[in-house]
């Protein structure tokens, strides 16, 4: 009997969390009537593509995804460019790891909304704003994915055994060529993880692309101005295209999840 409660509530966890995204899925291949039929529907009466055909007729579907992944892949790359030198200066100097703990989790209390707007005025005075681009955009979301990356790799970092780096400066290498060739090649997980969440981050994010691209949308925007005006089926389809890549990232990336690294990401 106590082993069936744990399973009985592990059973309803995924029920709660998969029933959004059944209903994203019905709605997706499903007539827009099927989403406002009273009683609602749970199961879909009549398949169809029409959504996903009609969405690219709407909406400049294609380059908002094109536009949505170049951002998040150079998002990443540039919170990790920052977060892997401070990831492993904090871990390896205690002093430092107040100053950039602090910093990065005073950064992560402001809500984005609040970033967004001062980052909006600096950047049309800069001419980064709404650039087809999307580098203002790409800079601020690797500021947004920085603390995420940094506390995965310092944690990553951490866990190593110094002796491994002592033994190879010892052996007379160069620090850079320690941190390259002894260090990074240890922390791959942490730095699979680290890119993992830097790219949801970007991904999902919808304040910072909202009011820094007005014009040169990435996808999240668009889902909501579809469902803001009223078409569900056409706002599901673009759901479904969002929620796709990130899917396919994690089952690329599983076997570094499955390393551990999150369980010992935080200190």
């Amino acid at each position: 009997m106590s082993r069936r409660v744990p399973f009985a509530l592990l059973i309803a966890l995924c029920a709660v969390n998969l029933l959004p995204v059944w209903l994203l899925v019905k709605q997706a291949i499903t007539p827009e009537a099927e989403s406002f039929a009273w009683p609602p529907t749970w199961w879909p009466r009549t398949l169809t593509l029409a959504n996903l055909r009609e969405v690219g007729g709407v909406v400049d579907l294609m380059g908002s995804l094109a536009r949505s992944a170049g951002v998040a892949l150079a998002a990443v790359a540039l919170a990790l460019v920052l977060a892997l030198p401070a990831a492993w200066l904090a871990a390896r100097r205690p002093d430092a790891d107040r100053p950039l703990d602090a910093a990065l989790v005073a950064a992560r209390l402001l809500p984005p909304v609040a970033l967004a707007i001062p980052l909006a005025a600096l950047f049309v005075r800069a001419g980064l704003y709404n650039q087809p681009s999307a580098i203002g955009l790409v800079l601020a979301h690797a500021l947004l994915a920085l603390p995420f990356a940094f506390f995965v790799l310092r944690s990553g970092f951490a866990a190593l055994p110094r002796d491994l780096e002592e033994a190879a400066l010892l052996d007379g290498a160069h620090p850079a060529r320690v941190f390259w060739s002894v260090s990074l090649p240890l922390v791959r997980p942490s730095l699979a993880a680290a890119a993992l969440l830097s790219f949801l981050v970007s991904w999902d994010d919808f304040a910072f692309a909202l009011l820094l691209q007005v014009t040169e949308r990435t996808l999240p925007p668009l889902l909501y101005y579809l469902s803001a005006f009223g078409h569900p089926g056409l706002a599901s389809a673009v759901a479904l295209v969002l929620l796709l890549p990130a899917l396919l990232l994690v089952a690329i990336l599983e076997p570094a999840l499955r390393a551990g690294v999150l369980a010992g990401s935080s200190r």
